[in-house]
Protein backbone atom coordinates (compact mmCIF):
# COMPACT_ATOMS: atom_id res chain seq x y z
CA UNK A 1 0.00 0.00 0.00
CA UNK A 2 1.56 3.57 -0.88
CA UNK A 3 1.88 6.10 1.92
CA UNK A 4 -0.82 8.57 2.74
CA UNK A 5 1.52 11.50 1.13
CA UNK A 6 2.27 9.47 -2.16
CA UNK A 7 1.30 12.00 -4.52
CA UNK A 8 3.89 14.55 -5.64
CA UNK A 9 3.51 18.40 -6.24
CA UNK A 10 4.11 19.52 -9.72
CA UNK A 11 3.72 21.88 -12.46
CA UNK A 12 0.40 20.75 -14.41
CA UNK A 13 -1.90 22.52 -16.72
CA UNK A 14 -4.40 20.60 -19.23
CA UNK A 15 -4.56 20.90 -22.26
CA UNK A 16 -7.06 20.27 -25.36
CA UNK A 17 -6.36 18.30 -28.49
CA UNK A 18 -8.14 21.03 -31.48
CA UNK A 19 -7.06 18.99 -34.46
CA UNK A 20 -4.65 15.98 -36.42
CA UNK A 21 -2.99 16.88 -38.96
CA UNK A 22 -1.98 14.20 -41.03
CA UNK A 23 0.70 14.90 -43.87
CA UNK A 24 2.66 12.85 -46.48
CA UNK A 25 6.32 14.34 -47.08
CA UNK A 26 7.99 13.31 -49.59
CA UNK A 27 11.74 12.27 -50.76
CA UNK A 28 14.30 14.10 -50.24
CA UNK A 29 12.60 16.37 -47.63
CA UNK A 30 14.16 16.88 -43.93
CA UNK A 31 12.00 15.02 -41.56
CA UNK A 32 12.91 17.65 -38.85
CA UNK A 33 12.27 20.61 -41.39
CA UNK A 34 9.26 19.14 -42.49
CA UNK A 35 7.86 19.17 -39.24
CA UNK A 36 8.80 22.92 -38.38
CA UNK A 37 7.63 23.31 -41.43
CA UNK A 38 4.24 21.71 -41.08
CA UNK A 39 3.64 23.37 -37.52
CA UNK A 40 4.33 27.05 -39.15
CA UNK A 41 1.96 26.56 -41.48
CA UNK A 42 -0.67 25.15 -39.41
CA UNK A 43 0.09 27.46 -36.67
CA UNK A 44 0.90 24.65 -34.32
CA UNK A 45 2.81 26.28 -31.01
CA UNK A 46 2.39 23.67 -28.80
CA UNK A 47 1.57 19.73 -29.81
CA UNK A 48 2.09 15.81 -30.10
CA UNK A 49 4.26 13.94 -32.84
CA UNK A 50 1.83 11.33 -32.72
CA UNK A 51 3.78 9.24 -35.21
CA UNK A 52 6.40 9.31 -37.82
CA UNK A 53 6.70 6.08 -39.66
CA UNK A 54 8.19 5.18 -43.42
CA UNK A 55 11.56 5.01 -44.76
CA UNK A 56 14.16 7.81 -44.84
CA UNK A 57 17.64 7.65 -47.22
CA UNK A 58 19.63 8.38 -43.68
CA UNK A 59 19.01 9.63 -40.05
CA UNK A 60 21.40 12.01 -37.83
CA UNK A 61 20.12 10.86 -34.04
CA UNK A 62 21.29 12.49 -31.00
CA UNK A 63 21.82 9.87 -27.94
CA UNK A 64 23.88 8.56 -25.53
CA UNK A 65 27.80 6.75 -26.11
CA UNK A 66 27.62 3.56 -26.11
CA UNK A 67 31.05 4.11 -23.58
CA UNK A 68 29.99 7.21 -21.24
CA UNK A 69 32.90 9.18 -19.77
CA UNK A 70 32.74 7.65 -16.35
CA UNK A 71 30.91 10.84 -13.97
CA UNK A 72 29.13 12.47 -16.57
CA UNK A 73 26.58 11.19 -19.02
CA UNK A 74 28.00 12.66 -22.39
CA UNK A 75 26.76 13.10 -25.72
CA UNK A 76 26.84 11.27 -28.61
CA UNK A 77 26.21 12.06 -32.50
CA UNK A 78 25.42 9.52 -34.49
CA UNK A 79 24.96 9.36 -38.26
CA UNK A 80 22.92 6.19 -40.00
CA UNK A 81 22.77 5.35 -43.80
CA UNK A 82 20.06 3.30 -45.10
CA UNK A 83 17.45 2.44 -46.44
CA UNK A 84 16.52 2.60 -43.14
CA UNK A 85 12.80 2.06 -41.46
CA UNK A 86 12.00 4.61 -39.19
CA UNK A 87 9.10 4.93 -36.29
CA UNK A 88 9.07 8.68 -34.26
CA UNK A 89 7.31 10.05 -31.52
CA UNK A 90 7.42 13.27 -29.65
CA UNK A 91 6.48 16.58 -28.49
CA UNK A 92 6.40 19.98 -29.89
CA UNK A 93 6.56 23.45 -28.46
CA UNK A 94 8.07 26.85 -29.34
CA UNK A 95 11.86 27.62 -28.27
CA UNK A 96 12.05 30.40 -25.73
CA UNK A 97 14.22 32.03 -24.57
CA UNK A 98 14.32 35.28 -22.42
CA UNK A 99 17.49 37.01 -22.62
CA UNK A 100 17.91 37.92 -25.98
CA UNK A 101 21.34 38.25 -26.11
CA UNK A 102 21.81 34.55 -26.09
CA UNK A 103 22.67 32.79 -29.28
CA UNK A 104 22.43 29.29 -30.33
CA UNK A 105 26.27 27.56 -30.33
CA UNK A 106 28.38 27.00 -33.11
CA UNK A 107 27.43 24.12 -35.23
CA UNK A 108 30.69 22.39 -34.56
CA UNK A 109 29.87 21.88 -30.96
CA UNK A 110 26.64 20.20 -31.72
CA UNK A 111 26.96 17.48 -34.53
CA UNK A 112 25.59 19.64 -37.20
CA UNK A 113 22.28 20.52 -35.55
CA UNK A 114 20.56 24.10 -36.13
CA UNK A 115 20.01 26.28 -33.21
CA UNK A 116 19.19 25.40 -29.80
CA UNK A 117 18.46 22.32 -28.05
CA UNK A 118 18.49 18.35 -29.43
CA UNK A 119 15.26 18.88 -31.70
CA UNK A 120 16.89 22.78 -32.16
CA UNK A 121 14.95 25.88 -32.74
CA UNK A 122 16.57 29.07 -34.16
CA UNK A 123 15.27 31.52 -32.21
CA UNK A 124 12.52 33.29 -29.58
CA UNK A 125 9.18 31.84 -30.23
CA UNK A 126 9.95 29.42 -33.32
CA UNK A 127 8.93 26.05 -33.60
CA UNK A 128 10.54 23.18 -30.91
CA UNK A 129 10.69 19.41 -31.33
CA UNK A 130 12.08 16.94 -28.90
CA UNK A 131 11.19 13.86 -30.81
CA UNK A 132 12.84 10.49 -30.46
CA UNK A 133 13.05 8.05 -32.97
CA UNK A 134 13.73 4.60 -33.51
CA UNK A 135 15.63 3.71 -36.87
CA UNK A 136 16.16 0.01 -38.08
CA UNK A 137 18.39 -1.25 -41.15
CA UNK A 138 19.64 -4.77 -42.18
CA UNK A 139 22.01 -4.57 -39.13
CA UNK A 140 21.24 -2.35 -36.12
CA UNK A 141 18.19 -0.29 -34.60
CA UNK A 142 19.50 2.80 -32.66
CA UNK A 143 17.42 4.96 -30.95
CA UNK A 144 18.07 8.87 -30.47
CA UNK A 145 17.05 12.06 -30.73
CA UNK A 146 16.06 13.25 -34.05
CA UNK A 147 18.59 15.39 -36.01
CA UNK A 148 18.32 17.81 -38.87
CA UNK A 149 20.06 16.42 -41.68
CA UNK A 150 17.89 13.49 -42.24
CA UNK A 151 16.01 13.31 -45.24
CA UNK A 152 12.69 10.76 -46.27
CA UNK A 153 13.81 7.89 -48.55
CA UNK A 154 12.52 7.54 -52.07
CA UNK A 155 10.90 4.21 -52.94
CA UNK A 156 11.18 2.42 -56.15
CA UNK A 157 8.03 0.16 -56.75
CA UNK A 158 7.90 -2.56 -59.37
CA UNK A 159 10.43 -0.32 -61.37
CA UNK A 160 8.24 2.83 -60.47
CA UNK A 161 10.28 6.04 -58.67
CA UNK A 162 6.92 8.12 -59.86
CA UNK A 163 4.53 7.02 -57.15
CA UNK A 164 3.87 9.33 -53.99
CA UNK A 165 5.88 8.65 -50.85
CA UNK A 166 4.65 6.58 -47.99
CA UNK A 167 6.59 8.76 -45.18
CA UNK A 168 3.25 9.77 -42.88
CA UNK A 169 3.10 12.21 -40.25
CA UNK A 170 0.71 12.47 -37.23
CA UNK A 171 0.67 15.69 -35.35
CA UNK A 172 -1.66 16.71 -32.72
CA UNK A 173 -2.42 20.39 -32.05
CA UNK A 174 -3.23 21.57 -28.67
CA UNK A 175 -4.65 24.80 -27.30
CA UNK A 176 -4.91 25.49 -23.57
CA UNK A 177 -1.03 24.84 -22.53
CA UNK A 178 2.13 26.19 -24.16
CA UNK A 179 5.01 24.08 -23.93
CA UNK A 180 8.59 26.03 -23.61
CA UNK A 181 11.77 24.93 -24.42
CA UNK A 182 13.76 27.38 -22.34
CA UNK A 183 16.70 28.22 -22.82
CA UNK A 184 18.96 30.59 -20.15
CA UNK A 185 22.92 31.09 -19.49
CA UNK A 186 23.81 27.73 -18.19
CA UNK A 187 19.99 25.58 -18.43
CA UNK A 188 18.54 24.04 -20.53
CA UNK A 189 14.68 23.09 -19.58
CA UNK A 190 11.01 21.97 -21.06
CA UNK A 191 8.96 24.54 -18.86
CA UNK A 192 4.60 24.50 -19.67
CA UNK A 193 2.66 27.58 -18.81
CA UNK A 194 -1.27 28.22 -19.19
CA UNK A 195 -2.03 29.84 -22.36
Amino acid sequence: MLPKDWKKSRKMYSGKIDEIIYARLEPGEDLLRALWDICEQKDVKTGILLDATGSMQRVKVMRYPHEPVKGARGIDYVDIHGPLEVSAHGIIGMGWVPDKALKPEPVHLRGGATGFGAGGFVGHGDPYFHVHITVSSSSQTVCGHLMEGSPIDEIVYNGRNDLPSHFSVAIAKVSGVILRATVEENAYYHDIVPA
